[in-house]
């Protein structure tokens, strides 16, 4: 059966803070199959948001960030995200950091990071395309090789009713980062100051982990945002704070 055959069907909850939304197509569209997976798909996410939330108390990286426990005492996954966290912040020449003013902050890993996790048993569904999305950046699948891919549409910074791109992906991730919608949230480590040259960067990749750290270390590095990921052979959009699009790679 062609993954197509059958009206998609979604999902939405809240988890992390943010809006957790799911599309699926094809075999398992509202059957126990995909809310088995779905159901899972969300336990993932509660689990990040209680091991790394920032602003729950008593989350492990909140008594981390205090000094109560050391990374060891904590499961491993706070040794991978701190890890990939230093990877970016190298790659990035620290306009990308973990730790700003002395405080601790892997949100800039955890989201995408955590929904990759997340998307595993949703992309194990057989004969289903899958779309899973956390605040915009999302992780898409199509099963069938004849289906059409999904159109993910980038919107426009400047105005939120619009888009700017229209982005087909049959197996990869979108990551978008800018200040439409959350404010001055990503800083350039480095100065402690919002980038003021671009407006919004997005990220398509394989996996998303990679494109929500690049595009928010992209956003940091202002005006240095398209050189950075060109470097990378990332592909992906700069939308410059004048108005202006710039197009990488493919």
């Amino acid at each position: 059966m062609s993954a197509t055959a059958t009206r998609p069907a979604r999902y939405v909850e809240q988890v992390m803070g943010l809006p957790i939304s799911l599309a699926l197509r094809g075999r398992h569209t509202d059957d126990a199959a995909a809310r088995g997976a779905w159901a899972e798909a969300l336990a993932a996410l509660r689990d990040v948001d209680r091991v790394f939330s920032t602003y729950r108390p008593e989350s492990f990286v909140s008594r981390l960030g205090r000094g109560e426990v050391a990374v060891d005492d904590g499961p491993p996954e706070v040794a991978e995200v701190l890890a990939l966290g230093e990877v970016a912040r190298l790659q990035s020449y620290g306009a990308f950091d973990v730790r700003r003013g002395g405080v601790l902050d892997p949100t800039g890993v955890v989201k995408g990071w955590a929904v990759e996790r997340a998307a595993r048993p949703l992309r194990a569904l057989p004969d289903t395309d899958v779309c899973l999305s956390a605040g915009g950046d999302l992780v898409a699948h199509v099963a069938d090789p004849d289906a059409p891919p999904w159109r993910i549409g980038i919107e426009d910074p400047h105005d939120p009713t619009r888009v700017v791109a229209v982005v087909p992906v049959r197996a990869g991730a979108v990551a978008t980062s800018g200040l439409a919608h959350r404010g001055g949230h990503v800083v350039d480590a480095r100065t402690g100051a919002v980038p003021d040259a671009v407006a919004s960067v997005t990220v398509v990749h394989d996996d998303l982990t990679w494109a929500d750290l690049d595009a928010t270390a992209a956003f940091a590095l202002g005006r240095d945002a398209a050189r950075w990921l060109r470097s990378r052979r990332r592909t992906g959009l700069v939308v410059w704070a004048d108005g202006t699009r710039e197009v990488l790679g493919g």
